[in-house]
């Protein structure tokens, strides 16, 4: 079986005016640039319409799905579902509790018996600069007391998106955006759902998440102060000891030091462009 849907009537026609309506046709477009591409999925930005009409998005193709993903999807939701399907809902999740991410445009997927043949993810583009990039060129001429507000405002992000018993396990910097927010303060956006959980309320999944994000801070960026400033305003709610805390996201951390190397080759080579 194949289906396209979108997230409303307008955003349907207004891709049909540009040929966009079948499950091939969204896999056949080459009108964008190729930006990630392995062998199992590919992430193209592309745009629609001329001069103030111009809208930007990213499609996000997965050509031969992982069995394990599939196995993973099915888990986590309960029945076999498609990984186009399965962004497409955990963006609608995050979006429902508050939590800003890309705002799904539209998914399609092929089905036969069960089992995902390819599938597809549009989203428009995100506002705001992924965390690293946002870091390495704006940290220098922070004081200490505005880096600090940072690090408390996504300690209180993330314990939103664990009191809405939402896991990240990809919670890594190069995952988050940032962008001003009123009052003087910060607002963040996640991206790359596939691996999100829903219904965690153990402190296991927790720690595991704030173990990626704790990897990925890069000591000359994020010292002890700051990430005591995080972990400060992620517990703010008293529901947690914050020297346990630490103690569990220290060991998981280096596990992920072992398995998956030095974090700052993400931060110069792999950080993600806006909107995937």
């Amino acid at each position: 079986m194949k289906k396209v849907i979108f997230s409303d009537d307008n955003r349907e026609k207004f891709f049909a005016s540009f040929g966009l309506v079948s499950l091939e046709d969204f896999f056949d477009y080459d009108g964008g640039k190729i930006i990630n591409q392995n062998s199992k999925r590919q992430v193209m930005a592309f745009g629609l319409g001329h001069g103030t009409e111009r809208q930007e998005f990213f499609i996000k193709r997965f050509l031969h799905p992982h069995y394990k993903d599939m196995l993973f999807s099915m888990l986590n939701f309960g029945w076999p579902c498609s990984q186009g399907y399965v962004e497409w809902a955990n963006a609608g999740l995050l979006l429902e509790n508050g939590i800003e991410t890309y705002r799904p445009v539209c998914f399609g997927e092929e089905i036969t018996g069960g089992l995902e043949r390819k599938s597809f993810f549009v989203t428009q583009k995100l506002t705001g600069a992924c965390m690293t990039d946002f870091i390495i060129e704006r940290w220098p001429g922070m004081g200490q007391a505005q880096k600090a507000e940072i690090a408390a405002a996504l300690g209180r992000f993330i314990s939103k998106l664990h009191g809405s018993h939402i896991s990240m396990p990809d919670l890594y910097m190069w995952h988050i955006f940032i962008s001003p927010g009123a009052n003087n303060n910060w607002d963040f956006a996640l991206i790359d759902l596939h691996r999100m959980k829903r219904k965690v309320t153990n402190r296991n999944g927790q720690i595991k998440d704030l173990a990626a994000l704790f990897y990925s801070m890069l000591p000359e960026y994020f010292d002890e102060n700051l990430q005591q400033t995080f972990l400060e305003s992620y517990g703010a709610n008293g529901s947690y000891n914050l020297n346990r805390l630490k103690e569990g996201i220290a060991s998981r951390r280096e596990v992920l030091v072992r398995r998956r190397g030095n974090p700052a080759r993400a931060w110069k080579i792999t950080r993600p462009t806006k909107g995937q």
